[in-house]
């Protein structure tokens, strides 16, 4: 990561020993400030600052604008700086990027020296729907391949916030590597979005960082990928609340992990792999005092692994995972585990997996822990409860495997099999548990298996407590 946030100076001064056929410096001190660059050519070089002039006076409502073209065909690498610092609000900032190769682009919009980043006027509505308001405003497009540290910094300083400020990063082409947003320090509803590759291209190995951190509220983070071989990740951490994050991924081999952790609370996660999707990897984490989230991961391959975990203090959450159709080798697992002190919020979070409901597939697993392992909560000094949770598994085809473990009161948990599958419990890495679990009192379990008579289905539970009930049904 220090790589990718070196500041625009920093890679100026570094590129300054390749050959430059144009090369614009630009300095701008004072407000309402426009400048326009363009250049074509190769191995060109523009860095535009636009600062306050003074330590007291805000930097506001400047514009700067540059465009690099450089030979399609060729292997030329443009570079192009905009620096709008020294509080930064209601500031512009495009850069536009076509041919070559590697090129590099960086726009920063920050506070600095204790001010704020961004602007007065917030959000009005809710994330999924609104566009940053009275903030700076911040776009790089680039076409080519190998473009490299590609950044929009939208921080604050210290004692300021970034607030109300909208980043965007479209790339189109193969290896765009280190493209990050980051919109930090007591960041408030800002937005940022980063779309990689398309598939006419065959677009591969692209690579995008969204970091909304430090007091992370009502932000919202989008990234989309089209190709082969692309990775994901955003950051809503050290107090996340009110998030809203949706990664979307086509294509053969896509990563994506989402982070909403950190007293979270409200946050909405999505992951989407699907199209031609195999071979993918989705994780997201809503932890630490996690109540009131909602995640959902969509797979469509095979070879697929999803992870949830809204664990730690887990009320209210909800967690599903849909894998298929026709997949083989999939797993998804969903943890919703320690739920929060008292009663007065309600504890009940709700997981739900679903693998194979359209046609057959097989071989995939599911795994479901909520409550406190074994039914034990771990917290002495303070009354911990678990209450109400409520888990589904549905899967279609042979060789399925589920395993599950409840820990508490009033827990729910339905299992649908189909073919020749297997219910058991949670291994612990060390030991083989072959025993499904509800462990606390006045739990529910349903259990439905239909399998054939050369290949049965198992399922091994175990009820610990008063009032339990249970029913399996199994027909071949």
């Amino acid at each position: 990561m220090n790589r990718i946030m070196l500041t625009g100076i920093a890679l100026l001064a570094f590129a300054a020993t390749l050959y430059a056929q144009n090369t614009a410096t630009v300095n701008q001190n004072g407000n309402a400030q426009l400048n326009t660059v363009t250049q074509t050519g190769s191995n060109n070089q523009t860095l535009i600052q636009q600062l306050t002039g003074t330590a007291t006076v805000v930097n506001t409502s400047n514009v700067a604008a540059v465009t690099q073209q450089a030979n399609p065909l060729g292997l030329e690498t443009n570079q192009a700086f905009v620096n709008q610092l020294n509080g930064s609000d209601y500031n512009r900032a495009v850069i536009g990027q076509s041919g070559g190769s590697g090129n590099i682009g960086t726009i920063e919009q920050n506070g600095g020296n204790g001010y704020r980043n961004g602007g007065s006027g917030l959000l009005t509505t809710a994330p999924a729907g609104a566009r940053a308001g009275l903030g700076n405003d911040a776009r790089i497009t680039q076409v080519g391949a190998g473009n490299d540290q590609t950044l929009i910094r939208q921080n604050a300083g210290t004692l300021g916030g970034s607030q109300a400020n909208e980043a965007v990063i479209q790339q189109m082409g193969h290896q765009n590597v280190c493209t990050v947003i980051e919109q930090s320090n007591k960041s408030w509803e800002n937005v940022a979005r980063i779309d990689q590759g398309t598939l006419a291209d065959g677009a591969s190995g692209n690579n995008a960082v969204i970091l909304q951190n430090d007091d992370s509220q009502k932000n919202r983070a989008t990234v989309s990928q089209e190709g082969t071989g692309q990775v994901a990740e955003v950051r809503q951490t050290a107090v996340s609340g009110v998030n809203t994050t949706g990664v979307s991924q086509v294509g053969f081999g896509g990563v994506a992990t989402v982070y909403q952790t950190d007293n979270s609370h409200d946050n909405q996660a999505t992951v989407n792999q699907l199209g031609t999707s195999a071979a993918a990897g989705a994780t997201i984490y809503q932890t630490s005092a996690s109540g009131f989230n909602q995640a959902t991961i969509e797979q469509a391959g095979s070879v697929d692994a999803a992870l949830i975990n809204q664990s730690e203090q887990s009320k209210n959450n909800v967690a599903e995972v849909q894998q298929g159709a026709g997949g083989i080798n999939n797993s998804a697992a969903i943890t919703q585990t320690y739920s929060g002190i008292g009663g007065s919020y309600g504890t009940g979070s709700m997981a739900t997996i679903q693998q194979n409901l359209t046609t057959a597939g097989g071989s995939n697993q599911a795994e479901v822990m909520q409550g406190f392992a074994g039914g034990i909560s771990t917290e002495t000094s303070l009354p911990v409860v678990s209450d109400k949770n409520q888990a589904g598994v549905g899967q279609e085809g042979d060789m399925n495997k589920t395993s599950l473990l409840q820990g508490g009161v009033s827990n729910q948990a339905t299992v649908m099999q189909k073919g020749f599958s297997t219910l058991k419990g949670i291994d612990d890495g060390l030991t083989v548990n072959d025993v499904a679990g509800q462990i606390g009192n006045l739990n529910v379990l349903q259990v439905n298996q239909t399998g054939t008579l050369a290949n049965p289905n198992t399922a091994s539970v175990r009820q610990v407590g008063i009032g339990n009930s249970g029913t399996i049904g199994q027909s071949n």
